[in-house]
């Protein structure tokens, strides 16, 4: 079982999923999806956890000195925990970002494991109450991530569209959400992910609507992208900067400007060793279009010289031999069809 798939989902991110097989349903009257038995054993060790330190047996919580993992090393796992004048845990972003920041680890440790390391790293920090909350949320926390892996193992709808079957998924994902999190969690942990999941959802709605033309998509896409909330906006420009980045120099390069001028423009967006960089990626491209273009040649003529089906697969193994490192030859077929 591949327990990476707890955090295939750690944001809401659009995917689409059936919605055919429902067998639960929430008090809102929205299908959630039948877990799968492949998850079983993670909730019910999830379960076990929460448990044993229900039952008091915080034992193993204080023992807990395995050595970090080296994804975790040098980073900065201090997140304070805010509370509220009553000594009540805050259940928000700082908690998320600790449980997520635990479970990026999975693969290089087993999911007791992370979960003692997170359990420790709330008590150390806690006390009673907001220690116990803590311990709580992290348990729904789990289920929900193994609800969401577990969404994501559906099939999509046929019967539906795309975006059709994109609006269900957000429907679903509210109400798994809903399942485990009060009001005010869910709007604590998540409202930024469904703003933004609201805004790519027009944004899709936008690029497949054929009454309008490029220009008309670009300027709804750019007025809907203004909307949104600063945050978010910022984080999106940062995000997409490396790709339009990229589409100015191949604009740049079509309207013959020179590679210096090219340079320029990266340097003064992303300074000179990002400039440069990316430069010999340009030549180490070029290069291979080149040797992929020459391998092209040779291929026909060997299609085409009349050798017998056997022979012509004979050269061209040993023409990628010649060319091509064993990987870069994987990569050659791949592009080819071979």
């Amino acid at each position: 079982m591949n327990n990476n798939k707890i955090t295939a989902l750690s944001l809401c991110s659009i995917t689409l999923i059936s919605f055919a097989l429902f067998s639960m349903t929430n008090t809102d009257g929205i299908a959630i999806p039948k877990m799968d038995n492949e998850f079983q054993p993670i909730l019910a060790r999830n379960q076990f956890a929460f448990e044993k330190i229900a039952n008091g047996h915080s034992h193993a919580i204080k023992d807990f000195d395995k050595t970090l993992p080296k994804s975790l090393e040098g980073i900065d796992l201090n997140i304070a925990l805010p509370l509220d004048s009553d000594g009540n845990l805050i259940v928000g972003m700082e908690l998320k970002d600790l449980f997520e920041l635990y479970l990026s680890a999975m693969g290089e440790e087993t999911l007791d494991d992370i979960l003692l390391r997170i359990q420790n790293a709330l008590a150390q920090q806690l006390t009673s109450p907001a220690l116990e909350q803590g311990y709580d949320a992290l348990k729904r926390f789990i289920v929900y991530k193994v609800e969401l892996a577990n969404l994501e193992n559906q099939r999509p709808d046929d019967n539906l569209s795309n975006l059709e079957n994109i609006r269900q998924q957000k429907h679903i994902v509210s109400a798994i959400q809903a399942e485990y999190f009060s009001p005010a969690e869910k709007e604590a942990l998540f409202a930024a992910e469904t703003e933004y999941d609201a805004f790519m959802l027009e944004h899709l709605t936008i690029q497949e609507n054929n009454d309008l033309t490029l220009l008309e998509k670009q300027q709804q896409v750019e007025a809907l992208a203004a909307s949104l909330p600063e945050h978010i906006r910022v984080g999106r420009e940062r995000a997409m900067a490396p790709a339009k980045i990229y589409l100015q120099a191949q604009q740049m390069k079509s309207a013959g400007h020179t590679e210096f001028d090219i340079f320029q423009m990266r340097a003064d967006k992303l300074g000179e060793d990002a400039a440069t960089a990316l430069a010999q990626l340009d030549q180490d491209r070029e290069q291979w279009q080149k040797r992929l273009a020459m391998f092209k040649l040779e291929y026909q003529s060997i299609i085409q010289s009349g050798l017998s089906e056997q022979d012509q697969t004979t050269a061209v193994s040993a023409l990628l031999m010649r060319n091509f490192s064993d990987t870069e030859s994987i990569r050659v077929r791949a592009l080819t069809g071979l």
